[in-house]
């Protein structure tokens, strides 16, 4: 299925799912994530109006103000026809069918004991499915479970030139296990279909630094970098070319710069694998490396493509697919990192035409529901490898 970048969602499969109630027992965080998740499948729309109790402003942060605005929410023409979730920070969420008539009757609560700028911290309205991702990252909010912004890296002094000539013979025969990221890529609907689709090898030169080189950076020295990614990605494909894994062969995801994709290592590579194999590599160039060194990527491009690999592109941002069109790249799949502003800025569905999509990055449910509404099966991710250990 090709994705289509829209508000739309997209359903996945044929089986029919029933809408999400409306009636029964209150729920909590749980049955609003799987409501959430039904909305998606189902294509069924829900308003969600959604109380952050655990910021009501001073003066309103009293039990009788809390009462009130229960008891908005319980009014017998409201109740007939909206379910409650209480959600474990003190807040409520309400799902009801459209039209929302709940908000008015919370405004009339707050109507002059707070201002608009409050309100708006207080009440918050979303739609499902449309805004899916969006009330997931909120759920995962109230559960404490959101990202914190990484602290900033202290500045270290640069790499130098000799200090990485001396260890790199120890590198040359060194095991890389240690310093490649292998995640499973996972094939995950809405609908419950789970599957390992892929395995993902990229290799992290700076754990590599970290562990030989402690105390050097390398942002301000860009070629020495490479130079230490590049003998990385060297040893990677020398453990794929060796006979354990050409005997029981898997689909792989590897991650290669313009060098590596142009290396001897590849070639070498290249001539022990059956044409039969070749497909189950997809090779993934990041956007960076194709705009540094076009015309060696134009050059790794067509051999790969001659001997029958799969090119993917990896694109850091829903914007870098305006520069890169992969279908003119030559790319089947596009490797598109997930961060919180990729909602508001997403990739057009004409840059995504004809491609197969992962969704990288997806370490948190609003990744996922995202990737859903956007018709996105295939993720990378620690929300997906928690999903796999269940």
């Amino acid at each position: 299925m090709t994705p289509q970048i829209a508000a739309r969602p997209a359903r996945v499969s044929a089986l029919p799912v029933d809408p999400p109630p409306l009636t029964g027992p209150d729920g909590g965080a749980a049955d609003l994530a799987a409501m959430t998740r039904i909305c998606l499948a189902s294509g069924a729309v829900r308003d969600v109006l959604w109380l952050r109790l655990s910021r009501l402003p001073k003066g309103l942060d009293r039990p009788h103000h809390r009462r009130l605005l229960r008891e908005a929410l319980a009014l017998p023409q409201h109740a007939r026809r909206a379910r409650v979730f209480h959600l474990p920070n003190g807040d409520m969420a309400v799902a009801t069918a459209p039209p929302d008539t709940l908000r008015a009757a919370v405004l009339r609560v707050l109507d002059g004991a707070v201002d608009e700028a409050a309100i708006a911290q207080v009440v918050r309205g979303l739609r499902l499915p449309e805004q899916s991702s969006a009330l997931l990252a909120a759920l995962e909010e109230s559960l404490g479970l959101a990202v914190a912004a990484a602290p900033a890296s202290p500045e270290l002094p640069p790499l130098l030139a000799e200090e990485l000539a001396a260890v790199l013979p120890a590198l040359a025969r060194a095991d890389p296990a240690p310093y490649l990221r292998r995640q499973p890529l996972c094939r995950l609907g809405p609908e419950g279909e789970t599957g390992i689709a892929a395995e993902s090898i990229a290799p992290m030169p700076d754990a590599l630094r970290d562990r030989l080189l402690p105390g050097r950076g390398l942002a301000d020295v860009p070629a020495l970098a490479a130079q230490l990614r590049l003998l990385l990605e060297t040893r990677m494909l020398v453990g794929i070319a060796r006979p354990e894994w050409l005997a029981a062969p898997r689909p792989l995801h590897l991650s290669l710069s313009v060098a590596a994709l142009t290396s001897e290592a590849f070639l070498v590579l290249d001539g022990r694998l059956p044409r039969a194999v070749r497909p189950m590599l997809t090779l993934a160039v990041p956007a960076a490396e194709i705009l540094a060194d076009p015309s060696g990527f134009a050059l790794g491009r067509d051999l790969a493509v001659s001997r029958g690999y799969p090119l993917a592109l990896e694109a850091p941002s829903g914007e870098s697919l305006a520069l890169l069109n992969p279908a003119r790249l030559g790319a089947s799949v596009v490797r598109l990192a997930w961060d919180e502003a990729l909602p508001a800025s997403p990739p057009s569905p004409a840059a995504l035409d004809g491609m197969s999509v992962v969704l990288t990055g997806a370490d948190r449910a609003a990744a996922i529901a995202w990737g859903w509404e956007n018709g996105i099966t295939l993720f990378q991710g620690r929300a997906t490898d928690r999903h796999l250990r269940r």
